[in-house]
């Protein structure tokens, strides 16, 4: 632990303790307690310096108070304690101390009263005069010069250096640097090396003789080839076997088929790849407004050409279809209209089947919250039969506990009457030694009476010659200087000015750069109601877009609802299931309105209560909202009256 601190905690332990009202082992005890972190070194240095300070009390207060009155006068009374400790240590254990440490105890501490206490202390013309009679009047004159002037004498010398050092560092003196001292080279020791016996060569060890490993180690054996070649041979030949089978299934499924069929499963399948090309480029149809308000494109003469074209090979088109219907060739319309009939009936088979698992749904949902409202049912049943059981162990326990107060009640009582016994006797005690003390406390107190007597003389003394030296020091001496702000320093400068012309330079500049803030205000303001404008009007026409937008939206999902609309399907299965769903819908109500009476049938004061609650919590929520709205409103115009004083 540090100097400082081992100081501090033996200022707070002699701080404050009395030892006429206060046992020193227990105000000892105590300080160590609220130390615990002190190792045993520090605790036995607190425990020795406590014990010395009141041992040798009445010394260290004689020597203190002649500091204070010769050499300690500007020095603080709350350092008594500091200065008591520092006797304590200098007067009896500087020996045992070491001066070494003394001087890093003096070092943690402020310079000037470690200057002022041991230029004091260890000033020998003091010591050798009237200090040694103030000691000898408490202690015998043998003991004061066997055991205390000793460890004065022999540290003088250190003493006197210390205080030079301090002295320095308070006239802020440069330090002296010691000088470095220089390492002298020396020549090694070294012992001379024994000369060392050449060893004798070990026998070279003679190598055995390794079996050669034998050419069947890395061969497998003939077994496991045989069977690897019968293995592949069987492979081979059913791989043969599976190559004839396929050509020959191919070649029995394999018929003609004619140009006609030919050609339609070849549209078939660039229709298929047509419809899987995904990244190709499809052109978006022209918007139909601008078709309308379209002006009539002329054509020039190569585009005239171009559509006449066209339409001639539509025209032959139609006709080679027209030939091939009378011809007796089929048309795509059959085909249509079967592809048409399929897609409706898978439609309805969908929707049949969308239907009837939600049937499925709704079921399964029903029965669920009919086991569910039958378990609860069975729980309140058991839920009454425990409140039964729990009533009764209720009424047992409540009967065992009633008798256990009982007997505690008597074996209180009779406690209690012992407790008075010993109190009574305790009482009589008291008045003994509180008899006997008011005896002690009369005979030290005539005792006192004469020592304040001797003291209120002396210090009447005292307060007179302070009188005299504090009217000396009182008395008036002017030291006002008049100062005029209108005039220069008389320096020279050609921008000297006065403290008065100053002033108003610097209250122009303010008013100057007030008025440019106002005026960026006012800016600043104009410039966001133009924005707000702006932005408003802009909002006026993204809303008219929208609506526009919005409407045509609209009328797209409306066509796309009609053409999504699901078709009506009708089955025996279909209606069997919507029968049960009623039949276990209708069961569930059941349940719920039995269970609603029993709700209802709860005592109509609760239900008051809940009534009233309701209304205080809409009460407290319209209330919010007024206050919410008011604060709005408040701010509101205090925004706008902070504008019209920017804008005037």
């Amino acid at each position: 632990m540090e100097f400082s601190s081992l100081i501090d905690v033996c200022i707070k332990a002699l701080k404050g303790f009395d030892a006429d009202t206060q046992a020193a082992d227990i105000r000892l005890q105590e300080t160590l307690d609220s130390y615990r972190h002190l190792q045993d070194s520090d605790e036995n240095f607190v425990i020795e310096v406590f014990s010395g300070c009141v041992r040798h009390h009445n010394l260290l207060v004689v020597t203190v108070e002649n500091f204070f009155l010769d050499e300690g006068k500007k020095m603080l009374r709350k350092d008594t304690i500091l200065y008591r400790i520092f006797s304590y240590l200098i007067l009896f254990r500087l020996d045992d101390l070491g001066f070494s440490t003394f001087e890093k105890f003096v070092a943690k501490h402020d310079n000037l009263k470690m200057h002022l206490f041991l230029s004091y202390l260890f000033d020998l013309p003091k010591l050798q005069s009237w200090l040694k009679g103030k000691w000898c009047n408490i202690y015998d004159a043998k003991f004061v010069e066997e055991s205390i002037l000793p460890n004065l004498l022999n540290n003088m010398d250190s003493a006197l250096k210390l205080i030079a050092n301090l002295k320095d560092k308070l006239e802020n003196k440069p330090q002296p640097k010691k000088q470095p001292s220089f390492t002298q080279p020396q020549p090694f020791n070294l012992t001379k090396v024994k000369p060392r016996s050449v060893p004798l060569p070990e026998p070279v060890p003679k190598v055995k003789t390794t079996n050669t490993i034998p050419s069947t180690t890395y061969k497998s054996p003939r077994e496991e080839m045989e069977l690897a070649k019968r293995k592949e041979e069987h492979r081979k030949r059913s791989e043969q076997m599976l190559d004839r089978v396929r050509s020959l299934s191919a070649n029995h499924t394999k018929t003609a088929k004619s140009m006609k069929t030919q050609e339609r499963l070849n549209t078939i399948v660039k229709e298929g790849d047509a419809q899987l090309k995904f990244d190709s480029y499809k052109a978006k149809p022209v918007p139909k407004k601008i078709m309308e308000n379209a002006q009539p494109i002329k054509l020039n003469a190569a585009a005239i050409l171009r559509e006449d074209a066209l339409y001639a090979k539509k025209e032959e088109e139609e006709l080679k279809k027209i030939v091939g219907v009378l011809s007796g060739e089929g048309t795509d319309d059959d085909f249509q209209s079967w592809k048409r009939q399929r897609d409706e009936e898978l439609r309805l088979e969908e929707a049949e089947e969308r239907i009837r698992k939600k049937m499925i749904g709704l079921i399964s949902y029903e029965e669920a919250m009919l086991a569910k409202q039958k378990l609860t049912e069975n729980n309140k049943q058991k839920v009454k039969k425990l409140k039964i059981e729990a009533d009764k162990m209720l009424k047992e326990y409540l009967r065992s506990q009633l008798q256990l107060e009982e007997e505690i009640r008597e074996k209180v009582l009779s406690i209690q009457e012992g407790h008075q016994q010993a109190k009574d006797a305790q009482l009589k005690l008291t008045e003994m030694k509180r008899k006997m003390v008011q005896e002690v406390h009369a005979e030290s107190k005539a005792l006192m009476q004469i020592a304040v007597e001797e003291a209120a003389k002396e210090m009447e003394r005292k307060m007179k010659m302070i009188q005299e030296i504090r009217a000396f020091d009182r008395t008036p001496t002017s030291t006002e200087k008049f100062v005029d702000l209108t005039s220069t320093a008389g320096y020279g400068f050609l921008c000297e000015m006065s403290i008065a012309e100053l002033r108003e330079r610097i209250a122009l500049i303010k008013e100057e750069k007030a008025q440019e803030l106002e005026e960026k205000r006012g800016d600043i303001l104009a410039e966001k109601v133009s924005y707000k404008k702006m932005i408003e009007k802009k909002l006026e026409a993204i809303s008219h877009n929208r609506g526009i937008i919005s409407q045509e939206s609209a009328k797209v999902m409306e066509e796309k609802k009609k053409l999504k609309s699901p078709p009506q399907v009708r089955s025996s299965s279909i209606d069997a299931m919507q029968k049960k769903l009623e039949e276990k819908r209708a069961e569930r109500m059941k349940y719920r309105s039995s269970e609603q009476m029993t709700m209802n049938s709860l005592p109509v004061k609760r239900t008051v209560n809940l009534e009233a609650e309701k209304r205080a919590m809409e009460e407290r929520r319209w209330k919010e909202l007024e206050r919410t709205r008011e604060r709005v409103a408040q701010m509101s115009t205090k925004t706008v009256g902070y504008r019209d004083t920017l804008l005037t």
